[in-house]
């Protein structure tokens, strides 16, 4: 299935990438059968009409995909790289992730943020990752300042933060998490959250997990979580 991306359904109408992507890489033609989603669990059956300088296409038929029975968020400081940041972005959108917050803590370099979290260029690489999975939602991704803030009004049923303190005696995240119920998982930064940090989470009903028995880089550690939270749904 040819599936692409246009966010607005009043446009029936490829953008100049999606329809570059048409007419070079897959080589359509006109008259051919494509889907489109609207990244909000629209999905239209359409067929395309390949103009000069565009490409149209007309619904043949619409559906709506309904969302899982469970959300999985990552909540995750940004990595000073930004080639990182969007690999760890584009790994959780193929294994399913419902929200990608990167959270500034007292450890992240707060000057670089800027300019290692691209909104626009994320979201772009998101939506890619989408399309590449066969998947009809978008992950909201976001930058939060307010650490304490996004701490105490967190509402998931599940409030993990990967930490492992000196006595190693927390339980790997695939035994917090609840089936079909919405899970929240905090990743720290280099040189991890501070006691503080994790001393308010805690506060607010967040219980510390492990990610395994080897220490993880920033964005490794997000991915891993992210496929554990989601296989133990599975399970």
């Amino acid at each position: 299935m040819h599936l692409f991306y246009q966010p607005d359904t009043r446009i029936l109408e490829l953008d100049e990438e999606e329809s570059r992507h048409c007419t070079k890489v897959l080589r359509l033609s006109t008259g051919d059968i494509i889907h489109v989603t609207d990244g909000n669990g629209l999905l239209h059956k359409c067929r395309l009409n390949i103009g000069k300088r565009n490409v149209t296409y007309e619904k043949v038929e619409s559906i709506h995909i309904p969302r899982r029975s469970y959300a999985v968020n990552i909540a995750v400081a940004p990595t000073r790289k930004a080639e990182r940041n969007e690999w760890m972005v584009e790994k959780m959108t193929e294994m399913g992730v419902e929200r990608i917050d990167f959270i500034v803590t007292e450890h992240t370099h707060k000057e670089t943020v800027s300019r290692v979290v691209n909104l626009g260029r994320l979201k772009r690489i998101a939506a890619s990752a989408m399309k590449q999975s066969q998947q009809y939602y978008m992950p909201e991704i976001s930058i939060i300042t307010a650490y304490e803030l996004f701490v105490k009004n967190s509402k998931e049923k599940t409030r993990l933060i990967a930490y492992v303190p000196d006595n190693h005696l927390t339980e790997h995240v695939v035994k917090k998490v609840i089936k079909d119920s919405d899970t929240l998982l905090l990743i720290g930064p280099e040189g991890d959250f501070t006691p503080e940090e994790v001393l308010l989470a805690t506060e607010y009903g967040f219980e510390a997990v492990s990610l395994g028995a080897t220490r993880l880089r920033t964005e490794t550690a997000a991915v891993a979580g992210c496929h554990a939270i989601n296989l133990a749904q599975l399970l």
